[in-house]
């Protein structure tokens, strides 16, 4: 534009270099902001400052340094010019009265996510080319033809409402039996429903909570005009096996196109092809919509129907560049939360805060849960619906169905699908060290037949215990073991022997063992005889106890006729002795170990309020009492997460305040770091994401445990960066991350300039092998296809 004769130059040298298109915009457009009432006229000066995914923080000094900049008059004019055009195509049938919005937060929030929205459709140079020379309203015209392709090429255009009935049995009509708890979500009265609610069902595995889920999403889009959803779970590898589930329901139930579905996590790109179903080819739809437009993560939750993990969720709530993006993305959907009892202090206030922002946004919310401390349920209601008076009769029964809104409370206790079931209780006393006892042991109870599973806390004791069973087992014994160090694609193998196998229509083994971590007790549909869980918290070995008889089998061995819970707890001199279990609190593991003492079995579901509330309890321990220590470390660590969780938050949704001025500078998004700066979804330690390779020359190396070799002095294809992906993991133990950023500075040029494998890093092994000095210590990293990624300190 210099060659047409304009002048950028700046004569005023002490003008803010952030005065930036957004906030000149916004200080010449408060004239026109000025026909608005004030809530909306408001929100419109948000959006023209914030669409670039920042708020403006200090507008007096941005007034003061607009009002001595000297520039070129022609700008003035001009921008005279453009608004004086602007102003009689868009203000040219203005409405008689302007609506007033109620929530000022929310109306910044959805305007400038809106305008955001539009403002990256519209930047899009294949469809919308410049033309200079063509006349004004020409133009327009064939603006408006080009955004209604762009929109609709982007997939906004397509069904996002079904026709069909809204109760169970007609929703779900190949299944035969419905659970009480299923027919309970028919009873919900519709008044309630009408408005944006918020639902928290509890109730036991193997219950059909989704399923019910399902149906009330249903009932909730038919009485608010669409079905559309995101639901949320605490893995991607939960995620992936609810993506397969959810394009069915799509496709059979809901009569909708499933490939409306998006798939949305941290590795959905690598995966979401290869768990596609079919097309649907009955000629209902034309041609199924291409989806390619959502894929950036900060896209990804605007899909009409997706299923990811809650961390993209948590996102929206939290003081990131373009949330409001993410929020209009969820606003107005049916949000289903799976697995809500896994998340912890942190994750639960950054939800709570999520929470607040959907019922201002006009969503409806599905929280599942085995079951919840009363108190976490009572805190998760009231933030949705912004009082706890209405909770005032909240029932503590079980299972349990609460559904708030302002159109009211209803509550329902259903009776369970397995209203007695008794599970034995028993304690396995092994030392850390005892390996060949406890796979002697394990290999042993299923000695006359049966499938049994140990839990354990970490991914070493998983390893070390599956070692010894893989030298004892007889050959007769199918052995898997599971935990998060394979790689990708080695994993999802794992997982899905495991549920062809122990599945609900899976082809059990006469004698199998699965092995492994926490991965096996979210949302896995696992069946079991034995069950042995490393001590754990009490929700979470309830959790685990629902694996146990899942499904009606007509061939079980008589020896394992009463499904039995074995916890693995070491004692010394009595004592209850925490080992390596830093995962989980030692309070609640000391109250958990002291709540189940003289207990030999679990009457379910009577005693999972029950037990879980005896273990939450917030009453502070006696100061002679054993656990009072526990007690004072859990709480200063419970104040700590939830202030760590605070500070990154997204302003309150306030209907007064604007929420964006609380907002701080955004924090950065990033999933491998735990640095301050970052707005993390869940703490933890820093992590990264390693592959795993072996050298055979200076620009040669081998991919380990294939036969593939890879070039490392040029840029990787497409399809072979997502080869090495498949082969990819993730690692969080510090002493390995550590000395892998070190090593950061020379990474070969396949890492470097590769742009899917810039954030990962090569772990270099020899002979599968490698040792790491580190921190003042030593750390061996060995590599096993049968073990996955083993890390020991010392040589």
């Amino acid at each position: 534009m210099a060659t047409e004769g304009f002048d950028f130059a700046r004569h005023t040298p002490k003008v803010s270099k952030d005065l930036r298109h957004t906030i000149v915009g916004r200080i010449v457009l408060n004239d026109v902001a000025n026909l608005l009432p004030e809530n909306l006229k408001i929100a419109f000066l948000e959006m023209i400052s914030g669409h670039h995914g920042v708020y403006q923080r200090d507008e007096r000094s941005h007034r003061r340094d607009f009002s001595v900049l000297q520039e070129a008059a022609q700008w003035t004019q001009l921008r005279k010019s453009a608004m004086s055009i602007l102003e009689s195509i868009f203000l040219l049938n203005r409405p008689c009265t302007w609506p007033n919005p109620s929530n000022i937060s929310a109306a910044i929030a959805a305007l400038n996510g809106f305008v955001i929205l539009c403002d990256w459709l519209g930047s899009d140079e294949n469809y919308f080319v410049p033309s200079p020379n063509v006349a004004l309203f020409d133009y327009i015209s064939r603006s408006r033809e080009r955004a209604a392709r762009r929109v609709g090429e982007a997939g906004f255009f397509w069904p996002t409402t079904s026709h069909v009935a809204t109760t169970f049995a007609e929703l779900f009509p190949d299944r035969p039996q419905p659970r009480p708890l299923q027919l309970a979500i028919d009873a919900i009265p519709l008044s309630i429903l009408q408005h944006p609610c918020l639902a928290i069902i509890e109730a036991p595995t193997g219950e059909g909570k989704t399923e019910a889920a399902l149906t009330l999403a249903r009932r909730i889009a038919a009485s608010r005009g669409t079905d559309e959803m995101y639901i949320a779970l605490p893995t991607t590898a939960t995620s992936n096996a609810m993506f397969t589930r959810i394009q069915k329901h799509m496709r059979e139930h809901l009569k909708l196109p499933s490939e409306l579905v998006k798939l949305v996590h941290g590795q959905d790109f690598l995966v979401e092809n290869d768990l596609r179903l079919e097309p649907m080819t009955n000629g209902e739809f034309d041609e199924h919509p291409a989806l390619t437009w959502f894929t950036p993560k900060k896209q990804a939750l605007l899909a009409p129907f997706a299923v990811g993990t809650v961390d993209q969720a948590e996102l929206s709530a939290l003081n990131v560049r373009h949330n409001a993006l993410r929020l209009i993305g969820l606003a107005g959907k049916v949000v289903i939360l799976d697995e809500v009892h896994a998340y912890d202090t942190y994750m639960t206030t950054i939800i709570e805060q999520m929470l607040r922002w959907l019922a201002a946004l006009s969503s409806s919310v599905i929280l599942l849960s085995a079951t919840l401390p009363t108190a976490r349920r009572l805190a998760l209601a009231s933030a949705f619906i912004g009082t706890d008076e209405a909770l005032s009769d909240a029932t503590t029964a079980y299972p349990n169905l609460l559904v708030v809104s302002v159109g009211g409370c209803h509550q329902d206790t259903p009776s369970a699908f397995q209203p007695v079931r008794t599970v034995a209780l028993r304690q396995l006393r092994f030392t850390e060290e005892e390996w060949e006892d406890k796979a002697r042991w394990l290999v042993g109870s299923i000695e006359n037949g049966g499938c049994a599973c140990w839990i354990a806390n970490t991914v070493q004791r998983a390893q070390q215990i599956y070692r010894c069973i893989m030298e004892i087992a007889p050959e007769d014994v199918v052995c898997e073991l599971l935990h998060a160090r394979f790689p990708l694609e080695d994993r999802q193998a794992i997982e899905r022997r495991i549920l062809d196998r122990y599945g609900e229509n899976g082809q059990r083994p006469c004698k199998g063992i699965v092995v492994g971590t926490q991965v096996l007790e979210q949302s896995l549909d696992l069946d079991f005889d034995v069950m042995v869980s490393d001590l754990a918290p009490i929700d979470l070995l309830l959790q685990r106890a629902g694996r146990l008889h899942r499904h009606e089998r007509k061939n079980r061995v008589e020896i394992h006729s009463q499904p039995t819970l074995y916890v693995q707890c070491e004692l010394a001199d009595g004592e209850l002795r925490i080992g390596a279990d830093r995962f989980y609190t030692e309070y609640l593991l000391r109250k958990t170990w002291e709540i189940l003492q003289g207990r030999d079995q679990l009457n379910l579901p009577n005693d999972y309020r029950t037990l879980v509330d005896a273990v939450y309890d917030e009453t502070l321990p006696s100061p002679d009492s054993s656990l009072y220590d526990a007690w004072q470390k859990r709480d200063a660590l419970h104040i700590h997460h939830k202030d760590e969780a605070r500070l990154r938050l997204a302003g309150d949704p306030d209907p007064i305040v604007p929420f964006c001025q609380a907002n701080r500078h955004p924090f950065q998004e990033d999933e491998d770091s735990s640095a301050w700066v970052v707005a993390q979804t869940r703490l933890g330690q820093e992590s990264v994401t390693i592959i795993l390779l072996e050298r055979i020359a200076d620009n040669l190396a081998s991919l380990v445990s294939t036969d593939e070799t890879i070039t490392l002095d040029r840029p990787a294809s497409r399809e072979d960066q997502l080869r090495l992906l498949r082969r990819s993991l993730r690692l969080s133990n510090p002493n390995v991350v550590g000395a892998l950023k070190q090593a950061e500075a020379v990474r070969p040029i396949l890492f470097t300039e590769s742009p899917l494998l810039k954030q990962c890093h090569p772990l270099w092994l020899d002979q599968n092998s490698t040792t790491f000095t580190y921190g003042g210590g030593k750390v061996t990293v060995n590599f096993n296809e049968q073990l996955g990624l083993m890390i020991t300190r010392g040589e």
